[in-house]
């Protein structure tokens, strides 16, 4: 390979890589500010998940929250609170041996 298409190729996987790092970005506002990682991985802690991107607003005190410019839509800690069965719970997890190709 010459130099030429060597840069070319080095140029492209830097676009490929800052476009990846960009798609990957989290947008959450709440009350009107945007988030940084720290305070999204925060939030996620609160809510037991990863909060989708958008805007919301936060009753802090009460933990209510909803939608920007929408009613409530329940507490923080509801994800926390549900259980889900595992895989053994819901018999699908095998035994050494169960599986036979």
């Amino acid at each position: 390979m010459n130099t030429k298409t060597l840069t070319i190729a080095g140029f492209a996987i830097c676009f490929l890589f800052a476009v990846g790092q960009a798609i990957a970005a989290r947008y959450v506002v709440v009350n009107g500010q945007r988030l940084n990682d720290a305070e999204i991985q925060y939030l996620d802690r609160l809510s037991c998940g990863n909060v989708p991107n958008g805007h919301y607003w936060l009753n802090m005190s009460t933990g209510i929250w909803g939608y920007e410019k929408g009613d409530a839509e329940g507490h923080i800690s509801d994800n926390c609170n549900s259980h889900k069965p595992g895989l053994s719970e819901r018999g699908l997890l095998y035994s050494p041996g169960e599986l036979l190709i």
